[in-house]
């Protein structure tokens, strides 16, 4: 689109800006709280992002899942399986990364990829009115 003066072209530019800030907020509502979670069907990616983040520089790790308890203290409450990765060091330390550890950085991470993915959807949106709204040269 051309536009007669430098004023309408920046105020194109600034509507388009603002139009463009609520789709992205709702591509990256989407990418994140519905593409996130998705994330846990891929295969060790929650390990992977535990081990990134709580052991970072281990050359090996062991996962050791164990049987579902009780989540609460009522005996017919919900039941969740419990996890723990023991990290491998090259200088022979060992480091374990405890259930608790495991779920925030598996949640965690699972969102934030979603997030991640939504940012390189949305930014690229940014550029669109640089090159699309210009002044009419003289």
């Amino acid at each position: 689109m051309k536009l007669n003066t430098s004023k309408e072209d920046w105020i194109g530019r600034i509507i388009t800006w603002v139009l463009l800030c609520i789709l992205s907020s709702g591509i990256l509502f989407v990418t994140t709280f519905m593409l996130g979670p998705t994330l846990f069907v891929i295969p060790n990616f929650s390990e992977k992002i535990a081990v990134a983040i709580y052991c970072p520089g281990a050359e090996s790790t062991s996962l050791q899942e164990g049987a579902s308890v009780p989540t609460t203290s009522s005996p017919s409450g919900p039941t969740g399986h419990t996890v723990e990765v023991t990290c491998y060091f090259p200088d022979g330390a060992t480091d374990t990364i405890d259930n608790g550890e495991y779920a925030i950085a598996a949640i965690g991470g699972s969102f934030g990829g979603g997030f991640l993915i939504g940012l390189v959807i949305s930014l690229p949106l940014f550029l669109i009115p640089i090159f699309l709204i210009r002044k009419k040269k003289d």
